[in-house]
């Protein structure tokens, strides 16, 4: 006597036919004339859940990691229809291929009886495509419901800053619409984004993520119009829901909404109309200034963050953290002193201050120590793949810690054959070579030479350059490369 498992989907767009319960007395009835035993343990049931993709169906993952134990502990799978397996032709390759092959299972559809022969395969891709198919369709349908629900001012998304969701309606939150305006008032008042954000972050408040406050989120809330009452719906999904000429892109849909405002409609415009003139009367620098020979090689001590070009008339380094609002200390530095910083250091190195540096020889191994590395990194992912199979139930606690066994190994291996290269490459690059290179590096970036041979010179002995804006120190970190 054949064993079956019953696998039930039912999305909440379904007709009254394909409730769980029809495709359960459906299923069971099958299987008692065709004399299929049904364990209750082995009944599967999605309810309210899109087929789409595999990964968002609990109950089908968690039959699937069934499956693969052993003993088999059934021989087929039961469904209504095709599509209540899988709507995606891949999901329907994976995962009937991985049932056949590794599990010996099939799976078998009790409206649409396909036999086991040839034109069997063609049929089975007919009707997936056509599965596949109605869930595209319905996703087009959706959207469309969707985009006549933001003509009608209904709003559809998550709440933003500043607004809880209540029986499907915006209501403001008192506490945080006080500070939504707030940072209207202060931007019209002559503050800035950036200032705004600092002052977020340092009171301890923190976006509708949770996360700190940038340049761009608090330039998103005053430029979001549902903090004035109204909708704003892209139909193509785009993130982007602005452009620099007119703030809203033209394919955005804006519709007067049903919630309360946060801001008046004119203090939301005079903020608007400021952020446009600011958007036009930028002045970009000339691309020539952008380059500089330092470029890409500073770094922040309090953060770590890469001091990138302030954009300032002076020309200078500022902390990438810092300009967003998420470090705390200023780390400005004009190029000019950046540069005779770091000359001013090299001379110290010839003039015999002690230095140390890292002996890196990739050339000697032909390129595999970076292979070695690269495999090296790559087993991380490989490790979080094998977490999360066995935390979305694919994978027994057996079959992870044999993964994790296997992983393991294959590190230990790669790490061995790591610092054998790497102990052979350390050969050569004396206290005397490195002073000869410091030397020919120091001729360069003091010469005219142009930016761009000043920075494959420093970038030949320099791995990366720490400075603390309140020591004014360089910690100048040196590679034998």
């Amino acid at each position: 006597m054949q064993t079956a498992a019953l696998y039930i989907r039912v999305s909440t767009d379904d007709q009254t036919e394909y409730s769980p319960d029809a495709q359960r007395r459906a299923l069971l009835d099958y299987a008692r004339k065709n004399n299929i035993l049904v364990s209750k343990e082995f009944i599967y049931t999605d309810e309210g859940i899109s087929g789409r993709r595999a990964e968002k169906r609990p109950a089908f993952m968690a039959m699937i990691a069934r499956a693969k134990q052993k003993p088999r502990p059934f021989d087929l799978i039961l469904v209504h229809k095709f599509d209540r397996f899988a709507r995606s032709r891949e999901d329907s390759i994976v995962y009937k291929s991985l049932l056949r092959k590794e599990c010996g299972i099939s799976v078998v559809s009790i409206t649409e009886h396909i036999e086991d022969d040839k034109f069997s395969v063609i049929l089975e891709a007919m009707l997936e495509a056509m599965a596949e198919y109605y869930s595209l369709n319905l996703s087009d349908e959706v959207k469309k419901g969707m985009t006549e629900k933001a003509r009608r001012g209904e709003y559809q998304t998550y709440a933003p800053f500043g607004y809880r969701m209540d029986a499907g309606t915006l209501c403001p939150i008192p506490e945080n619409a006080k500070i939504v305006r707030k940072m209207y008032e202060d931007y019209l008042n002559g503050s800035s984004p950036f200032l705004i954000a600092k002052e977020l972050n340092k009171l301890g408040i923190r976006t509708i993520r949770g996360n700190t406050w940038e340049n761009r989120t608090v330039q998103y809330v005053l430029q979001n119009p549902v903090y004035k009452g109204y909708v704003r719906w892209n139909p193509d999904g785009r993130k982007d829901m602005r452009n620099h000429k007119n703030l809203i892109a033209a394919n955005c849909i804006v519709e007067k909404g049903n919630h309360e405002p946060i801001v008046s409609e004119e203090l939301w415009q005079n903020v608007n109309d400021k952020l446009l003139a600011s958007h036009r009367h930028v002045k970009r620098r000339p691309a020539e200034l952008h380059a500089h020979w330092l470029s890409g090689m500073l770094r922040c001590s309090a953060c770590g963050s890469l001091l990138a070009s302030s954009g300032s008339a002076a020309g200078g380094y500022q902390c990438m953290h810092y300009s967003k609002g998420k470090c705390s200390v200023s780390h400005f530095i004009s190029y000019n002193r950046a540069s005779a910083a770091v000359c001013d250091a090299f001379a110290q190195f010839l003039a015999g201050a002690d230095f140390t540096y890292e002996v890196i020889r990739h050339s000697d191994n032909d390129g595999t120590l970076d292979l070695l590395r690269d495999n090296l990194a790559k087993l991380s992912i490989k490790e979080e793949r094998a977490r999360d199979a066995y935390l979305s139930g694919i994978d027994s606690i057996e079959d992870y810690r044999s993964n994790r066994s296997k992983l393991d190994a294959e590190r230990s291996n790669l790490q061995a054959a790591i610092d054998e290269l790497s102990l052979a490459s350390r050969q050569g690059g004396s206290r005397e070579d490195m002073l000869a290179r410091i030397r020919s590096v120091y001729d360069v970036i003091v010469s005219d030479a142009d930016n761009s041979k000043k920075e494959n010179a420093i970038r030949s002995v320099v791995d990366h350059i720490v400075y603390d804006k309140k020591t004014e120190n360089m910690d100048i970190y040196l590679i034998y490369s």
